[in-house]
């Protein structure tokens, strides 16, 4: 096969009009040939010898180029003419190509489309316009512009309207409201462009519809104005929070005294007993002695003395009560195995009686800063704690014992009984307030949860609790 010129191939014109050429040259050339001999020339003296092509081109060559000069203008008019009726052909089918584009990219736009005239009549309106206010686009065609605007905002968009028709600067870009069908308002966000087509300006445009985006913002502004105003009000309120936090622990601080209290009272009875029946002896034996006449100076000084004692002995028994029970003014420093010993001695009286075994063992050298009688309430509450549950199951040889260490620059204290352990589904709240294992009426719940409050709140330590070997062991480290 052979392949086709390029030239040939993209230039048909050029082509028709070289052929058209060839074909009016041999015309002219045919004509000439054909034309009768002048009478005298020596033509007519020989006129049956034929004259070859090339003479007669040369007596006829004005003549022909003229010929095929004016045929040429012709063939290129016709040309022209031809080649003006097909380009106007393809700018039609272009036209109507481009129309066909443009409209099918309009009617499938999310964004509303319109074209206002300089009278702000519509002209054209795609479908999702028509959805935006609620109109067919049928109904939309002819009506003015303004209709669709809040009266609120028509002034301003009728100035951006007359002044960009008229070439003035104007806004391309505003957010406003617009009237919807049902007389809602609706937020839309409009850009706008002035078009001029055979000098008649017009305006087109698109309209989103923001309605959604408008309440979110309303919506995230109130919420920031609550915000503020939350925020001017968060330190009071924090404040309330605290004080009413302080508050609650006090009274429950003041609930644990006054159980810690009525222990007290109780070991106070088991501490006086003794001391009271010897004092009771004492007497009866003044009194025997008298009755003998055996009372002389030395049996009644030595009587009285051992009285005293006596008394002395009750007597700081009270102070000591007293001076557990007053909270400390200032922080003050203490020895941490001094304070142990004393909530024990307190303590133990309340055991003897049942049978429990408390002990003391290791030592611990800390001296710590803080009020003494709170550290004391609340290894009086783990003590109380860890008798009670001794007590409900009745055990053999059952004992408490409390150990102290130093573990570097902080003191450690141990109390472990043999009553068996806790559960282990209540071991995670054995420090929740008002949380107790024990029947209605005999534990409030208050004593552990304000052990953990002074130990960790106050002196600033840790408490934990756990099950060891045949009972439970509490620890608490400052």
């Amino acid at each position: 096969m052979v392949k086709k010129s390029s030239y040939w191939k993209f230039h048909p014109d050029a082509a028709l009009m070289a052929a058209g050429v060839v074909l009016l040259l041999a015309l002219a050339v045919a004509t000439v040939a054909g034309a009768p001999a002048q009478p005298g020339t020596e033509s007519a003296k020989q006129e049956h010898q034929a004259p070859t092509l090339s003479e007669e081109y040369r007596d006829h060559r004005e003549t022909i180029w003229i010929v095929v000069c004016a045929l040429l203008f012709q063939s290129a008019a016709i040309i022209l003419l031809m080649r003006s009726a097909k380009s106007r052909r393809q700018a039609d089918q272009l036209l109507r190509e481009s129309e066909e584009r443009f409209r099918m990219l309009a009617e499938n736009s999310q964004t509303g489309i319109y074209i206002v005239d300089r009278m702000e009549t519509v002209r054209y309106v795609n479908r999702t316009i028509g959805e935006i206010f609620g109109y067919s686009q049928e109904e939309m065609i002819g009506m003015s512009f303004g209709s669709l605007i809040c009266q609120e905002h028509l002034p301003c968009v009728v100035e951006n309207f007359k002044n960009r028709i008229a070439g003035l600067p104007a806004s391309s870009h505003y957010e406003l409201r617009g009237r919807h069908r049902n007389g809602n308002q609706i937020d839309i966000e409009m850009f706008e462009a002035v078009s001029r087509t055979s000098g008649n300006p017009s305006i087109i445009g698109t309209v989103l519809d923001i309605s959604a985006r408008k309440r979110n913002e309303r919506n995230m502004q109130q919420q920031q104005v609550d915000l503020e105003e939350m925020n001017h009000t968060l330190e009071q309120r924090i404040a309330d929070e605290v004080e009413s936090s302080r508050e609650k622990d006090r009274l429950m601080m003041q609930q644990s005294r006054f159980a810690a209290m009525g222990e007290m009272i109780g070991n106070i009875a088991h501490q006086w007993r003794q001391p009271l029946n010897m004092l009771g002896i004492v007497i009866q034996q003044m009194q025997m002695e008298q009755e003998k006449g055996r009372l002389t100076t030395e049996v009644m000084e030595e009587r009285v003395a051992k009285g005293m004692e006596l008394l002395l002995y009750l007597s700081r028994t009270i102070d000591d009560f007293r001076n557990f029970f007053r909270p400390g003014i200032e922080p003050r420093p203490f020895s941490l195995a001094k304070a142990v010993d004393k909530t024990v001695n307190f303590f133990e009286p309340s055991c003897s009686g049942h049978g429990i075994k408390v002990t003391v063992e290791g030592k611990c050298s800390l001296m710590y800063t803080g009020h003494v009688n709170e550290f004391s309430q609340a290894l009086l509450n783990i003590l109380n704690n860890a008798r009670d549950a001794l007590l409900e199951k009745e055990f053999r040889e059952p004992r408490i014992v409390v150990s102290l260490c130093d573990k570097g620059c902080r003191g450690v204290v141990t109390v472990r009984d043999n009553a068996g352990g806790i559960a282990p589904e209540v071991i995670e709240k054995i420090f929740d307030p008002y949380f107790t294992t024990k029947e209605e009426g005999k534990g409030t719940g208050v004593g552990l949860y304000m052990a953990k409050t002074i130990i960790e709140r106050h002196m600033q330590g840790n408490i934990y609790v756990k099950n060891f070997q045949d009972g439970a062991e509490f620890t608490i480290i400052v």
